[in-house]
């Protein structure tokens, strides 16, 4: 099949026949709300699949809810089963993230692959051909091109154009893509431009060996003969590793606009620039290289409620990499990294295996928050693992403590770790990080890191567009007291005010009152 031929538009009835064939495979979909834009069924199919092996036939048979739907071009995923287990439902929440990120890099429209999509935007992303096309089917998208002629906005094609690599486009392609050629006249100079530099030339990130194939067939081998619950969670366990990817995993690679990136992070959290000149470098050297997404473990050193976690939230999201917060003030042992002891009846492998075994990414963002507050002095140091875990060497062999049968590599994680100072934390950890001042915003940073939570609420929401576009500046000068953390809170709680009153717009009067404990300086180390 041609490329020309996968990657285009449905119309409407083939995507009727394809839902009705999906649900005639999976017949437990029958009453289900199964609306997903035509590009994602692929990966919805594949997801339904996964699903039935996390379920047991009872399961899906009375499930109380599956919703699929497309919002902004986006899949949207809800599902709920009723007695399932912690893990069950750990396992689901890990394969719908593992979905929502893998309909990202497709279009919605046709399928065709498409790079930087983040499942946490405020909109997916759509293929080169369609981007600036309006409808998801290939009715639509030809009508809409009609009226857009009419209007005058575009021409009518009068001969056959060509693709970016000088090809005739395949006449039976919608006449959208054939507008979006006319719209581009420079791609066709593009395709005839000298060769790039070395430096800018296409990526290709090699996949890395994760793990040994024969140990974790060892691994299963071994529970075989082991009471019914512990053979099941071999089981399981190597079947989840073997949907990931086997015994390799790929890296997620840097977008093609990361400087963009940069400036974006700037932006949104002005008082990080220590922070954004480090990853700049960072990012400047593996965009040489194979353009993975890549840093050294980093500390970052600041009064609490200044957006450290939230920075880190942030930087995952764009980057579209698995994202993962651990308290370590809570931490009693190093179980919550590293697993428990395959002896417990109740052991369950840590976050750094689960992150890593079952997801398709061996690069994800791992968060130690508030490292300074671990309690060092408990029998079992909650710290033990991470003199391992953040040395790259020792990582490429780590070994969780509830599957010692076979070690994985971990030297690809991304750690961010924050404290309020480095008392406490151990100076072998410290030699591993690097260390990072942060700050606490100054009343301007503030006032421009409210429009920016203000602007991401609008975007992230269905109601967000029936608010005016920014605050009033009263509101803005009511809120440079506030820390970053509070400044969603105290937004949410203004905008739902707001919306009873049906208004458009927030008032200073829409504001919950400040109380003396949240207002700056509170908190803040001298």
């Amino acid at each position: 099949m041609t490329r020309s031929n996968r990657h285009r538009p449905m119309s409407r009835a083939a995507y009727q026949a394809a839902l009705v064939t999906l649900k005639a495979q999976h017949p437990w979909l029958a009453k289900q709300v199964v609306e997903p834009a035509p590009g994602h069924l692929a990966v919805l199919e594949h997801f339904v699949s996964q699903c039935e092996l996390l379920m047991k036939p009872a399961d899906y048979r009375h499930l109380p809810l599956f919703c699929a739907t497309n919002q902004r071009d986006k899949l949207s995923l809800r599902v709920e089963l009723v007695g399932a287990s912690i893990n069950r439902d750990r396992a689901l929440l890990d394969l719908i993230e593992a979905t929502r990120h893998a309909a990202q890099q497709h279009c919605p429209v046709c399928a065709a692959p498409v790079i930087g999509g983040d499942a946490n935007a405020g909109q997916g992303v759509r293929c080169q051909q369609h981007e600036t096309t309006i409808g998801l089917f290939a009715e639509d998208l030809k009508r809409n091109h009609k009226l857009a002629v009419a209007a005058g906005l575009l021409q009518a094609a009068t001969k056959p154009e060509q693709s970016v690599r000088g090809e005739p486009l395949d006449p039976s392609i919608d006449d959208a893509v054939h507008a979006l050629v006319q719209s581009l006249p420079d791609m066709k100079a593009a395709s005839a431009a000298p060769e790039q530099p070395a430096l800018q030339a296409p990526r290709a990130t090699p996949p890395i060996a994760f793990l040994d194939a024969a140990g974790l067939r060892s691994f299963v081998e071994r529970h075989r003969t082991k009471p019914d619950e512990k053979a099941k969670r071999a089981q399981y366990i190597a079947e989840r590793i073997r949907t990931a990817g086997h015994e390799r995993r790929k890296l997620g690679e840097l977008p093609d606009d990361w400087p963009q990136l940069i400036e974006d992070f700037q932006r949104d959290f002005p008082n990080f620039a220590e922070l954004a000149d480090v990853l700049h470098d960072h990012f400047a050297l593996h965009a040489m290289g194979d353009g993975r997404v890549a840093w050294s473990p980093i500390l970052l050193i600041g009064p609490a409620g200044i957006g450290k976690t939230e920075a880190a939230r942030w930087l995952a999201s764009r980057l579209s990499l698995p994202f993962r917060v651990i308290d370590m003030a809570s931490t009693q042992s190093s179980s919550p990294l590293a697993g428990s002891e395959s002896f417990w009846s109740n052991s369950e492998p840590g976050v750094v295996f689960e992150l890593l075994a079952y997801q398709p990414l061996a690069n994800p963002v791992i968060v130690l928050d508030e490292l300074d507050k671990t309690d060092q002095q408990r029998q079992y140091d909650p710290l033990a693992a991470l003199y391992t875990l953040l040395e790259p060497r020792s990582a490429r062999d780590f070994i969780d403590l509830s599957i010692r049968d076979f070690a994985i590599d971990a030297s690809h994680v991304n750690w961010i770790a924050t404290a309020n100072s480095t008392e406490g934390i151990p100076a072998p950890l410290l030699s591993r990080m690097t260390v990072l001042q942060v700050r606490a915003p100054t009343p301007e940073q503030v006032a421009h890191i409210a429009q920016q939570i203000y602007g991401r609420m609008r975007a992230e929401s269905p109601w967000g567009s029936v608010f005016a576009p920014k605050l009033d500046e009263e509101v803005v000068s009511q809120l440079k007291d506030l820390p970053p953390r509070t400044l969603g809170l105290a937004l949410q709680r203004a905008l739902g005010r707001a919306a009873r009153d049906e208004r458009d717009h927030i008032r200073a009067s829409d504001l919950p009152a400040i109380p003396a404990s949240s207002r700056r300086g509170i908190g803040f180390m001298a």
